[in-house]
């Protein structure tokens, strides 16, 4: 009896892990394709996961899709025809056609995806009317010249009570639906408003756009939602974010954008991890180093991912960043010039020195260079001297290098290329790289454009 009862229990076992197998079932009519390819979508990248091949039913079906992280993830049929959805542990049944995706899309079974393709057919409806309406407005100013005439005022009422009822739309969706993706996705699309904030925060309003949304910028983002890492929100979020609030750019503003952010991703794990990446992408090979320090100190190597190399790695360029920054004294560089002469930069004498990192192989060093051969020229006889330090393996592609700009500073080179010391010693991420000393080879500045190379050498000079 006992092993009857183990019997069965084990049995009902099996059968509960079997119900939760799933699957995706997409019917395209009108493709005649043979295959689709299913990838995942995380911020920027579609990272392609899975093959299906067409059955005989004319459908493309994946298996196992509860394995698959809850996300957006991405169809593409061939290079012109692609759709998204939501894999959330459910089986998907969809059929549409290949003529208009959106239109004829009929999601039969997958509540996560009819939450997602009916708010996108309510939301195309309403931006047509939006449009229309924009357009008659428009007619109205043109033949008025009266942005306040009474028809011009009742389209924008109008215009203003069809955005609000897309974010009332999306309410009532999270109100039903609380625990699936589909609603919270779509609500992260809604831009914040000053407005309905004040209203709703009578006592902390805000007379100034910009900085409400320094401050609210990410609030329909739910950052403690580890399922926005499978989409393309925190990318296209925080991208956005930094290109509004990074300007005018600068060290401080950047780090202000990435502590706001960060503060807000400590809410998750991967969320923050994911966060954390992507600032060392956006800045690792950039000119803003000390924005790279920052990352690295106060968030990268409080992760690290278990990646113990990685940390070393970040840890070392964080240490050489620091050895390099204004006030410090250079690392010294003796390399040998094109006639085999051997160079001392430190005894080389002169009231400024600029040192050039570049390769002949460089397109943009190559664009760059004669705009900087015009500087060494205008301040030469007050004073700068030039070194520019070719990271080449070619002494001939170096010579020609010379030879073509008509350069007459001093030019040196180890010939080892990429593999050269000196760019682990100087931190070098990208060419050309210009840092300007003053006559005891105290690093000045590592300038971030011409305008900045003008005002360092006209400081030392005179």
């Amino acid at each position: 009896m006992k092993r009857l009862l183990l019997i069965i229990f084990s049995l009902s076992i099996i059968s509960v892990y079997a119900q939760k197998e799933h699957y995706l079932y997409y019917a395209l009519n009108n493709f005649n394709g043979t295959r689709v390819i299913l990838a995942s979508i995380v911020g920027s990248s579609n990272i392609p996961i899975d093959t299906a091949y067409r059955q005989s039913t004319g459908a493309f079906v994946f298996n196992n899709t509860e394995k698959r992280p809850v996300g957006m993830y991405k169809l593409v049929f061939n290079d012109t025809i692609y759709t998204e959805l939501i894999i959330n542990n459910e089986d998907i049944v969809i059929e549409s056609d290949a003529k208009n995706i959106i239109q004829n899309m009929v999601v039969k079974k997958s509540i996560e995806n009819k939450i997602l393709f009916d708010y996108w057919k309510y939301a195309l409806k309403v931006r047509d009317t939006i449009s229309t309406l924009s357009f008659k407005r428009d007619k109205i100013e043109k033949r008025t010249y009266d942005s306040n005439h009474p028809e011009i005022i009742k389209i924008n009422k109008h215009i203003e009570e069809l955005n609000n009822e897309i974010f009332y739309y999306i309410e009532r969706q999270i109100s039903e639906y609380p625990k699936f993706f589909a609603p919270h996705l779509l609500k992260s699309y809604i831009i914040p408003s000053m407005e309905k904030y004040n209203k709703r925060n009578p006592k902390k309003q805000y007379s100034n756009e910009k900085e409400f949304y320094f401050n609210h910028f990410f609030d329909n983002i739910d950052f403690s939602d580890k399922r926005f890492v499978n989409s393309k929100v925190l990318f296209v979020s925080i991208s956005d974010y930094i290109e509004t609030f990074g300007k005018p750019a600068s060290t401080s503003n950047y780090i202000k954008v990435i502590d706001n952010v960060m503060n807000h991703a400590k809410e998750n794990d991967s969320i923050y991890d994911y966060c954390v990446n992507l600032f060392m992408r956006t800045f690792e090979n950039s000119i803003w180093e000390e924005v790279m320090v920052h990352i690295i100190d106060n968030y990268y190597m409080k992760t690290n991912n278990g990646k113990p190399k990685l940390g070393v790695y970040y840890s070392n360029m964080s240490s050489r960043i620091k050895a390099l920054k204004p006030g410090v004294k250079s690392p010294n560089i003796i390399m040998q010039d094109i006639f085999g002469n051997t160079i001392n930069m430190h005894d080389i004498k002169a009231k400024a020195k600029m040192l050039i990192f570049y390769s002949s192989d460089c397109p943009h060093c190559i664009k760059s260079l004669p705009s900087i051969v015009e500087i060494y020229n205008m301040y030469k006889s007050k004073g700068l001297e030039t070194i520019g330090i070719a990271l080449d393996d070619s002494k001939e592609k170096w010579k020609e290098e010379i030879n073509e700009l008509n350069i007459n500073w001093i030019s040196i080179s180890d010939l080892q290329g990429m593999a050269s010391p000196i760019i682990n010693t100087y931190n070098i991420t990208t060419t050309p790289t210009i840092i300007i000393l003053n006559e005891d080879n105290i690093i000045m500045t590592k300038p971030k454009g011409i305008n900045d190379i003008h005002a360092t050498l006209v400081e030392l000079l005179n």
